[in-house]
């Protein structure tokens, strides 16, 4: 009898624990969202409080959040996507990084939600910048930092920071030439032409070389336009009307070509630009064209 008694005790015990988990299970499923996410102290507090368990405790605060945030979306849950606690979710999400700034999930995280969804891209950054600190490696934060300069922010030099780094960690032709675009729309042209030669310098295959090249030209030729409109500012004191009038000042020889195969003008903020847009145009858009101007 005293050797059956442990299992006979067993055996009570997952007896009595049968209703409690149903009723405990009942409630964790009426019991709203807002609850289940709850309020943090400051990542501060929990980094001074966390001691050897720092990491731990902030995946299970990004767990909690990305959680939270997919009950609330989830059509199958009977979701709105109305009433979330984005500032909950974006001190979760603060804390979490702090606590452990290599998840890249966070990043990730942050980034697809706070940005498209709600539109707080300084906030993003925010938390972006302490991953670029501690996962310098990395490509894809800087990347997720220039992206979000350039197309919400309109800040074209920063986002050309951003993107250099990516392409100095990539040797990616790809992002060197996407660099090289946001220094010119930032108006930082020559800047652009360096970075270019130097990422032609490195990189060996002459395919990647080559898409290069075609950029470097088209800075050049646009560098070269607005050195002579420089000049002509300073004779004239006024910006030229069109690249014509460049010529006729014999301020500048001719028009460089745009190895895009479009035309370089002016711009009405006086701003080189190209009707190739800096980009090779396919034969249907060309053939348009040429119907339009005629």
């Amino acid at each position: 009898m005293k050797k059956a008694m442990p299992f006979i005790i067993i055996i009570i015990s997952v007896i009595l624990l049968i209703p409690v988990q149903k009723s405990t299970s009942k409630y964790l499923a009426l019991r709203s969202v807002e609850e289940k996410l709850g309020y943090i102290p400051s990542g501060k507090a929990l980094k001074a409080v966390a001691l050897d368990h720092k990491a731990l405790l902030g995946d299970w605060l990004f767990f909690k959040a990305m959680t939270y945030y997919g009950g609330k979306i989830d059509p199958n849950l009977g979701a709105t996507g109305r009433n979330i606690e984005y500032y909950n979710m974006y001190r979760f999400l603060d804390a979490a990084s702090l606590l452990d700034p290599y998840n890249i999930d966070i990043y990730y995280f942050t980034e697809a939600v706070f940005t498209w969804g709600i539109g707080r891209i300084r906030e993003v950054n925010r938390i972006l910048e302490r991953g670029l600190k501690y996962r310098n490696w990395d490509h894809y934060i800087p990347f997720f930092m220039g992206f979000n300069y350039f197309y919400f922010l309109k800040d074209y030099e920063t986002a050309s920071k951003y993107l250099k780094m990516v392409a100095e960690m990539t040797k990616s032709p790809f992002f060197a030439s996407l660099a090289s675009r946001m220094m010119y729309e930032a108006q930082r042209t020559d800047v652009a032409i360096g970075f270019l030669k130097t990422m032609i310098r490195d990189i060996k295959k002459e395919s990647l070389r080559r898409s290069l090249l075609v950029r470097l030209k088209a800075l050049e030729g646009v560098s070269i336009i607005e050195k002579a409109i420089s000049e002509f500012e300073l004779r004239y004191g006024r910006k030229p009307d069109d690249i014509k009038e460049l010529i006729r000042t014999g301020i500048l020889e001719n028009i460089p070509e745009d190895p895009y195969g479009g035309r370089f003008y002016i711009d009405k903020h006086g701003r080189v630009r190209s009707t190739s847009k800096f980009a090779f145009q396919r034969k249907n858009d060309s053939n348009n064209k040429d119907r339009k101007s005629r």
